[in-house]
């Protein structure tokens, strides 16, 4: 008896013990895959630039008064409205001051109005000869000097008023006060004391630095406002990956190239009207850029990058055909596909790890049939 399992199956064919029927090469199995579509589409040329956010406005606050706090009717970090009191300084000296200054106006007034009066009786003497001219020329010279004293006294209360005034400090615009430097009891002196930083919240701004050959575009987008806000030019990616909801304009765009990086400081302004954007954060900014007429693209996850060239796979006749293309700008997670591609193909986006030119495949589904 003969041993099947010691002979090979070409010879048991022969004898018979074997189907000749059965294929001793397996073929290559079918590779699934799901493809997309190479469409023709308007496109948006996105730029990323890494940006700080900054207050539109912010005042260091400081005393123009010398003094000793003794009020401070809000609390670090509160927001404040424009014109609210944030610190008082003693108004002793200033209100003494002032009350001294008005005593010295009424007297001059009263000074000036009685030299006048003489100089009105000195005027109708004269016109009959009843008084000398010396005497009237002596009495324009003091109606001059108290005319005078009275300008000075008028000054001076104005200047105590001022100095009373400046002993209480109020919010200059609408924002958010910091943490206090001085606390009550503490002795303040002009110009040298700070007390806080006051910023506005909303709007709120944006600087980033772009590239000196972007300047132009930058100029059309400051000039037609309208457009930049209606198309959303301008978004923003907050530190935790969160996409900020409101569009931005251009605020400034800075006088001059740094000649140094050949970058031109630019600034946005956003709505903030839930204070979400603080000044210092660092946030992400996109510029959505229309680009004219329409463009092949494909899906980025459609690409394969190999020996420094770029490639798709496209399906045809149940085979993958490896096809090289020449790319340009990504946009809403496609790319433009310059060169390479026609409307309508069939390009593989998941399954790409497996094949190769030629492979068989069977099509899943498409990603947007």
């Amino acid at each position: 008896m003969i041993q099947t399992s010691k002979i090979p199956a070409i010879f048991l064919c022969l004898l018979g013990i074997v189907s000749c029927t059965q294929e001793t090469v397996r073929e290559n199995p079918l590779t699934t895959v799901t493809v997309d579509l190479v469409k023709l589409e308007s496109v948006t040329n996105e730029q990323t630039y890494p940006g700080t956010v900054v207050a539109l406005k912010e005042v260091e606050l400081r005393a123009d008064v010398a003094g000793y706090v003794i009020d401070i009717p809000v609390k670090d970090g509160q927001q404040v409205r424009k014109g609210q009191v944030l610190y008082r300084i003693d108004q002793t000296r200033y209100t003494a001051s002032l009350d001294q200054a008005s005593s010295r106006l009424r007297i001059a007034q009263a000074n000036h109005q009685r030299i006048q009066r003489d100089v009105s009786r000195y005027e109708r003497l004269r016109e009959g000869n009843a008084v000398a001219a010396q005497i009237y020329d002596d009495a324009l010279t003091l109606l001059n000097n108290a005319e005078q004293e009275l300008i000075s006294a008028k000054a001076e209360v104005e200047s105590a008023q001022v100095n009373l005034d400046y002993a209480t400090i109020r919010a200059p615009f609408d924002g958010t006060i910091g943490f206090s430097s001085v606390r009550l009891g503490a002795l303040v002196n002009p110009g040298q004391t700070a007390l806080n930083v006051i910023s506005s919240n909303d709007p709120i701004g944006l600087d980033f630095f772009a590239d000196e050959r972007s300047l132009p575009l930058f100029l059309e987008m400051q000039k037609n406002e309208e457009l930049t806000m209606r198309d959303s030019v301008f978004r923003l990616t907050m530190a935790n990956g969160n996409e900020y909801p409101l569009p931005g304009k251009i605020e400034i765009i800075d006088r001059a190239v740094d000649p140094g990086t050949g970058t031109i400081q630019i600034r946005l302004s956003f709505p903030n009207p839930d204070g979400t954007l603080k000044p210092g954060m660092s946030n992400r900014l996109t510029v959505h850029i229309p680009v004219a007429g329409q463009k092949l693209t494909v899906p980025n996850s459609a690409l394969v990058e190999r020996l420094g060239e770029t490639y798709v796979f496209v399906a045809e006749e149940g085979e993958a055909r490896q096809q090289r293309v020449q790319t340009g700008i990504k946009s809403n997670g496609r790319i433009v596909v310059e060169d390479g591609l026609s409307e309508g193909q069939q390009v593989v986006v998941a399954g790409i790890q497996r094949l190769s030119e030629g492979d068989p495949i069977q099509i899943k589904k498409e990603a947007n049939p």
